[in-house]
């Protein structure tokens, strides 16, 4: 039986949805290409319920030690159940409470440091990612898995392929809004994975390689795939609070008056838009190609330069 997940910061957005998020093949490439079968040790970022470190757990060393990090303490409660399942393929597990801007961990201590879509949710990626290499080690691998969330408003389903372009519009620019209110928050920038490469190299790292997942859960009847009906459990929890449990309209009440009436008129003109997704879906008649644009940035740190 599958523990519930217990309340906290993205919680509702921490459930088996997020193990169909990649093609097994792409990992396999990538932890190829990034020799991560040479990783002693491992450190997740802003870990969640380590969704990510499990995934990767597999292609590094024999034995790896894997270390997880997250500023929410509820995540602490599964903690020995983590250590369990590394434990059973070999290696070994810790958690610490900790913010990602402060890492409780010595210089140059890890092989590999990775995050996923947590870089979206900071205030200062920049501290972030100086932090990541401080405790990398040089020789070491940095990879960040980060998207960009604007693209998902242009993507058409069946419901959405013939609205107008005046609708269409609409979508988008309430998707720019509520991402500088978030930025504007403080919480972060939703689409940073555009920006990520750059970063990394302004922060000195090398060798820096920019990846897309192929990844896309297509959806079509009867809706019968083990990713889909992660998928339609994932839509029926939807609701208007962010991740960080903040409702939604303080995104763009803090970009000013004009964007919070348009917050307003764009929920009474589309109050349905949800139900009609979820009516279609019972109906057997929506249909999407479901893509989503993903990057998967690695680098690596600068070995010692010696006197």
């Amino acid at each position: 039986m599958q523990k519930k997940i217990k309340a906290g910061h993205s919680a509702q957005y921490f459930n088996n949805y997020r193990d169909h998020w990649w093609n097994q093949s792409f990992l396999e490439t990538l932890a190829s290409r990034l020799s991560l079968q040479q990783c002693n040790d491992m450190l997740d970022v802003g870990c969640g319920l380590c969704h990510w470190s499990k995934l990767l757990c597999p292609f590094l060393a024999d034995g790896a030690k894997v270390f997880a990090v997250d500023n929410d303490p509820n995540w602490a409660e599964y903690a020995q159940d983590h250590e369990r399942y590394f434990s059973e393929r070999g290696g070994s597990f810790q958690f610490d409470c900790a913010s990602a801007d402060r890492l409780p961990y010595g210089d140059n201590s890890f092989d590999l440091v990775s995050c996923q879509t947590v870089l979206i949710h900071v205030r200062e990626p920049e501290m972030v990612i100086a932090e990541m290499q401080r405790v990398l080690k040089p020789g070491g691998t940095l990879l960040c898995a980060e998207p960009n969330n604007q693209v998902q408003h242009l993507i058409r389903s069946s419901l959405s392929a013939d609205a107008s372009i005046e609708e269409t519009m609409e979508h988008v620019k309430y998707a720019l809004i509520y991402e500088k209110g978030k930025k504007k928050y403080g919480h972060g920038d939703n689409s940073l994975g555009d920006l990520l490469p750059g970063l990394l190299a302004q922060a000195g790292l090398k060798d820096i390689e920019v990846r897309i997942s192929d990844k896309a859960i297509a959806m079509y009847p009867p809706y019968d795939k083990g990713e889909q009906q992660a998928t339609l459990q994932q839509w029926a929890q939807s609701s208007h609070s962010t991740p960080s449990g903040v409702d939604t309209k303080s995104y763009f009440s803090i970009m000013g008056k004009d964007y919070l009436e348009f917050y307003e008129n764009y929920h009474k003109k589309y109050v349905n838009k949800l139900d009609q997704i979820l009516e279609a879906l019972e109906d057997e008649v929506y249909h999407a190609a479901g893509g989503a644009l993903m990057y998967v940035v690695s680098a690596i740190k600068n070995e010692k330069k010696t006197n």
